[in-house]
């Protein structure tokens, strides 16, 4: 009898990149399996081109939690409705990358046999098998979930993320380019001054200055007569407004202009993109676009880009004693006004973009 597996991650879109390596394993070890895949709404469209997830199921956290403000019944009713779905999909193994315990108890109650994840303060009294973890730290997040795969008997033998375009997609991307005169040979440079949407108000706390990005943009538009474009999400229209002011040759600004989709068809058209940590680097890194990202509060080898052998580069302070400082998946309240982040210098990062770019010559 074939195996009906449920893999679960509610978080970002490095967090979903990152455990594609594991789901390709999964469909390796099982070929007849049934793969289904739990996320939220912001990172589902991902995975619906993932030749080896059969269905995405969405769940979204905090619309269930203004249900619950607006009306219990309607909550509960819609709490019902979902765990029925669940159950009838009779899934057998259970990869609970959720960090809580919710998900794993209602798949117990649903009937998994086999429910594997990490139990992270104490959260995992519903996991049939629990790996003790206190956060994500000495090796990449992808190696913690590889260890995962262990109780399932699962190596994971080829560990490049796998992010696939639509057809439609790519096809809008080459017409974009088309439209706005971007496929005269030029270099395109992509530039993602935000980033990191689901920190939420901690976000600013992991950006570079806007001034920097600036600067990085102008002496690249100059010293390789690339063209510039900043991307971001609606929310991400004032930072990209700003560097865009503050650039002394203008910019390409498509900032709330894209889908997530058109977005990842455009940046692997792009020659180079410069960011910060979150979720674009590992977008450009999983369509193999050299990448040159600046790092915080992370650790770039913990969060950074995987695997080692994609053309990117980090920057970050690493005579700082304080950094990084985000551990056990908390961020605490910086006394330094971020110097690791203000302190990270333009010719630094200009000067990882131009080894890159000149490799590509």
């Amino acid at each position: 009898m074939s195996e009906r597996i449920l893999i679960i991650n509610p978080f970002g879109i490095g967090d979903v990149l990152f455990t594609t390596p594991l789901v390709r394993a999964i469909r390796g070890a099982f070929p007849g399996s049934y793969v289904g895949y739990l996320c939220n709404r912001r990172t589902a469209p991902m995975l619906r081109q993932n030749p080896d997830v059969d269905q995405v199921l969405v769940y979204e956290r905090d619309e269930l939690v203004s249900l619950w403000k607006a009306s219990p019944l309607q909550f509960f009713l819609r709490v019902l409705v979902m765990f029925s779905r669940v159950r009838r999909k009779r899934f057998s193994l259970v990869l609970d990358l959720s960090l809580g315990e919710r998900y794993s108890f209602i798949l117990a109650m649903a009937g998994a046999r086999r429910r594997i994840g990490f139990d992270y303060r104490r959260r995992g009294r519903f996991l049939t098998h629990r790996m003790p973890i206190e956060g994500y730290h000495g090796s990449h997040v992808v190696e913690h979930g590889r260890r995962l795969l262990r109780y399932c008997g699962i190596r994971v033998l080829d560990d490049h993320l796998v992010l696939r375009i639509a057809p439609e997609d790519a096809a809008w991307a080459d017409r974009w380019l088309r439209d706005q005169g971007l496929v005269d040979g030029r270099r395109l440079v992509g530039v993602v001054p935000a980033g990191g949407v689901s920190w939420g108000i901690a976000a600013p706390y992991r950006r570079w200055t806007l001034e920097g990005f600036a600067s990085v943009g102008d002496r690249l538009a100059r010293s390789h007569n690339a063209r510039v474009l900043l991307f971001g999400e609606p929310s991400d229209r004032p930072v990209c407004r700003d560097v865009a002011a503050a650039m002394q040759i203008p910019p390409l600004d498509v900032s709330g202009q894209t889908t997530l989709e058109q977005f990842i068809a455009l940046l692997s058209r792009l020659d180079l993109v410069v960011c910060n940590d979150g979720g674009p680097v590992h977008l450009a890194v999983s369509q193999r676009v050299p990448t040159v990202a600046v790092f915080g509060p992370v650790d770039p080898t913990v969060y950074g880009p995987y695997p080692s052998d994609t053309p990117h580069r980090t920057i970050f302070r690493d005579d700082l004693p304080c950094r990084p400082c985000y551990h056990r998946f908390r961020l605490p309240p910086c006394p330094y006004e971020r110097v690791c982040l203000t302190g990270v210098s333009a010719d630094d990062v200009v000067a990882a973009c131009e080894e890159l770019l000149a490799v590509q010559k």
